[in-house]
């Protein structure tokens, strides 16, 4: 019986650090960067509305979903050197989320045309799309050909 308490014992005491700590669970943080990141994406002089932006760059890395007009504006990108990453898969998968939600309004929405872009560009290490960013606002176009 006293090995059963001992038992109990230990499962709240684990239970209430975790409560307490979040079991090692922490959300990473990055420092404040003071550079932003805005331009379009466009595919074989089509733009692409439909997409996942990546930023990376020493480290450290910034997304943002591209507008229906084809626009990005990401905040906190990393400085210096960056590759870029334009991710259609996971803009689609983004677009279903907001189509399901809307569908339990039953709400009509124009719904924009998705360009299927090559898997080279979805990563930033593949894509071979490179820029140099400074503190406050940039601009950057993406221009993606077959």
């Amino acid at each position: 019986m006293g090995s059963m308490r001992c038992g109990i014992a230990l499962v709240i005491a684990v239970g209430t650090v975790c409560l307490l700590g979040g079991c090692g669970i922490r959300e990473v943080r990055y420092p404040e960067s003071g550079a932003d990141l805005e331009g379009t994406v466009s595919y074989n002089n089509e733009k692409v509305k439909v997409a996942l932006v990546i930023v990376q760059g020493a480290g450290l890395s910034a997304t943002g979903n591209i507008n229906s007009d084809g626009s990005f504006k990401i905040k906190n990108v990393p400085i210096g050197e960056v590759s870029i990453g334009v991710n259609t898969d996971a803009g689609k998968g983004e677009l279903r989320g907001k189509m399901m939600a809307r569908a339990q309004t039953k709400e009509k929405v124009d719904l924009p045309k998705v360009i299927d872009i090559p898997p080279k560009f979805f990563s930033p290490a593949t894509s071979g799309i490179k820029t140099t960013i400074s503190k406050g606002p940039n601009k950057y176009d993406v221009i993606l050909k077959r």
